[in-house]
């Protein structure tokens, strides 16, 4: 539905699909293959997902693949989130690349895994750095640090590998980050993502409602 409509990564300049095997989302639009059976537990202090072990898996993948490398931002969007390019696009478009990158946080609590944006040298220092943070923070938490993967990146890049980090509180309206009455409907024009919509007939009407 996504990609027949164009909405959502469809509305990239570029965009790749990461699976476990090799699916034909449309034609001519497979998934790439990464090295994982992205299955994961719940757990830690917020029972979430432990799925940071999947999402290396990605990454790695996305540093093999380097196409990031021809462009400005990569953003990685969860399949159930409601996402609008032009609308990150004007948000990302004032900001200025630092040797060591700069990358959105969206929301108070840290940021939040629907959307996660970062810059060319971001992904750049986090594709050099990540084992550098697996050390810092298993030798910080006395083994795993049980976190989701938006948590471990987040920690990652802002506190062990100083990519700048910008707050853009408003890009994303989550279902677990204090979301304003009605925020189901879409009809605020100014958000650049909204989750979770899990069914076609939802995902399509937060599409219609905001104008797509």
């Amino acid at each position: 539905m996504q990609h027949t409509k164009r909405a959502s990564i469809f509305a990239c300049t570029a965009y790749t699909i990461y699976s476990n095997r090799i699916i034909q989302i449309a034609p001519g639009v497979e998934t790439h293959v990464v090295n994982s059976d992205l299955k994961c537990s719940l757990g830690g202090e917020f029972h979430t997902a432990l799925n940071n072990k999947i999402f290396m898996a990605v990454w790695a993948k996305v540093f093999e693949d380097a196409d990031f490398q021809h462009y400005g931002w990569t953003v990685k969007v969860d399949p159930d989130c409601v996402f609008f390019p032009d609308r990150l696009q004007s948000l990302v478009s004032p900001l200025v690349e630092t040797p060591n990158g700069v990358y959105l946080n969206n929301c108070r609590y840290g940021l939040h895994g629907p959307i996660e944006v970062f810059s060319r040298n971001a992904v750049k220092t986090w594709s050099t750095g990540s084992g550098r943070c697996l050390t810092h923070f298993h030798k910080v938490c006395s083994g795993p640090c049980f976190w989701g993967e938006d948590m471990f990146i987040d920690q990652c890049l802002w506190k062990v590998l100083n990519v700048n980090r910008v707050d853009e509180l408003t890009m994303l309206v989550e279902d677990h980050c204090d979301p304003p009455q009605g925020w189901q409907n879409c009809y605020d024009k100014t958000r650049s993502a909204y989750h979770p919509f899990k069914s076609v007939k939802g995902y399509s009407q937060c599409l219609g409602n905001a104008g797509f």
